[in-house]
């Protein structure tokens, strides 16, 4: 199966701008390599011009980071992952975003890529084997920490593909067509699990007297092309006890997990805490580390006048420390959550789908450029069911308050939508000194949203300004989101 890897390139940002350094090919009789002086000699659908494309491409993505610029960039902070549709040749592309250190070039460094292909019906094989790829890819990236000769660059760039090669041969099943999310719901009885789900998909009605699972509830849905699988584990004592014995059928393969704690019940914590640590434990003898996000519910906080007032903010902290303590290597998220509070249910969601995509870091990369030459604050890409796919912000402090607002104001826009006139679809929504300001970015067959919290009707005219190349940077990214 070593031929599904069509090429690797290495691309590095020169004196006459972003051009493929290393070219590596994969044919019947092994891998052709080529230096950049003999890629003008490249025939077929990888010639010159389309090499020269995916140079330009991959880089750019990466140009424009002002702290890289101007010189001050701490080199190791600017590394990245992404996959980058080429439709023009029918392919697809993981790269590998870096700097390399050069005193001599503009920033002490060049920006640089290393680009894997494979054929667009094989696109899925980064998607499956995501986290593998980037081990490969990063052991023979720390070599290039400064500019070499290209017999040099060439030798590392073989290491890679030779790794890839031997990689891909040892998967023995056939790679998937279509790629599908399967989403865990987990949590002891009575956490709110089905409540949430219910609440994510806007079946108010249904939430009035949920009745406990018995078993696994399962179901499907679409978001932007992926197609998302739920399982909602039922949480009674007999029901969880099956789910660690039997955990390859309900377990393995998990994408994203999410684990409800009720934190008004703090005689169940440390039970909790314990069901907690063996769903992980098998998770780690699958060797599956998927995102996990642990949702602090039922956090809503009742008014100083109620008397069965319970001190949720203690007990959230409580719960956030042993639970902490129970996380071991996994990557952990915690939120406050309630089914009174939709948009924390929104919040949380989104943030576990965005951690299932391998172009996040891409997306935020190209918020922050939007915010820097605009001077907003915080910018956050939605999408027409109000989940965020992407959010960047000068401070956390700013960026979580607009979080929580921002699909507030997303739903204000689209109830009165309907009166707003002219080509321009924006809206402006003026707080005290400060704007929020919600733009709409038109796709064939979807719309997405950026929403902008600016202090000064200047940074307003710089978004509209550089809104146009924020659309076209990001729209091949799209349909390479999941």
């Amino acid at each position: 199966m070593a031929e599904i890897v069509k090429a690797v390139i290495l691309s590095i940002f020169g004196d006459e701008g972003p051009v493929p350094e290393i070219v590596l090919i994969n044919e019947k009789d092994g891998v052709r390599v080529h230096k950049k002086d003999s890629i003008k000699d490249i025939t077929g659908e990888l010639d010159l011009g389309s090499l020269l494309h995916i140079s330009m491409k991959s880089v750019s993505l990466l140009m424009g980071e002002h702290t890289y610029q101007d010189g001050d960039a701490d080199v190791d902070s600017i590394k990245f992952f992404g996959i980058l549709p080429f439709p023009d040749i029918h392919m697809d592309g993981l790269t590998y975003f870096f700097l390399i250190p050069d005193m001599i070039a503009r920033g002490a460094a060049r920006a640089s890529t290393i680009t894997i292909l494979v054929s667009d019906q094989h696109k899925n094989f980064f998607y499956d084997y995501m986290n593998e790829l980037r081990v490969l890819i990063n052991e023979q990236a720390v070599k290039l920490n400064r500019m070499l000769s290209q017999d040099e660059f060439a030798s590392i760039m073989v290491d890679l593909f030779k790794a890839i090669n031997e990689f891909v041969d040892q998967i023995s099943y056939p790679l998937s067509t279509k790629r599908n999310v399967k989403i865990v719901f987990a949590g002891l009885d009575n956490s709110g699990k089905t409540s949430m789900i219910l609440g994510l998909e806007k079946k108010y009605s249904r939430m009035i007297n949920v009745q406990p699972t018995k078993g696994v509830n399962r179901s499907q849905s679409t978001i932007l092309g992926l197609t998302i699988s739920v399982w909602d584990l039922g949480g009674q004592q007999q029901y969880r006890q099956q789910y660690v014995k039997d955990a390859e059928l309900y377990l393995f393969d998990c994408d994203l997990m999410f684990y409800l704690v009720d934190v008004r019940d703090k005689k169940r914590f440390k039970e909790s805490a314990d069901y907690y640590s063996q769903i992980l434990s098998v998770l780690k003898k699958f060797e599956q580390n998927p995102p996990v996000i642990v949702c602090l519910h039922k956090s809503e906080t009742n008014t100083e006048n109620d008397p069965s007032t319970v001190p949720v903010k203690e007990n959230v902290e409580a719960v956030r420390k042993l639970f902490e303590n129970a996380s071991e290597d996994f990557s952990v998220k915690f939120f406050e959550t309630s089914i009174f509070e939709p948009y924390s249910l929104i919040s949380a969601f989104s943030y576990g789908l965005a951690a299932l995509s391998p172009n996040r870091d891409i997306f935020r990369h190209q918020l922050e450029k939007l915010a820097k030459a605009s001077g907003a604050q915080s910018i956050i890409l939605i999408n027409e069911k109000g989940l965020i796919m992407s959010d960047y912000s000068v401070d956390e402090h700013a960026g979580k308050i607009f979080e929580l607002s921002a699909p507030h104001f997303t739903s204000l826009y689209n109830n009165f939508e309907q009166f707003i006139s002219g080509n321009k679809k924006r809206a402006i929504y003026m707080l005290e000194n400060t704007y929020i300001t919600f733009h709409v970015l038109e796709f064939d067959a979807f719309n997405i949203y950026v929403l902008a919290f600016v202090n000064d009707k200047e940074s307003i005219d710089k978004i509209e300004e550089h809104l146009k190349g924020f659309k076209e940077d990001i729209f091949n990214l799209l349909n390479t989101y999941f």
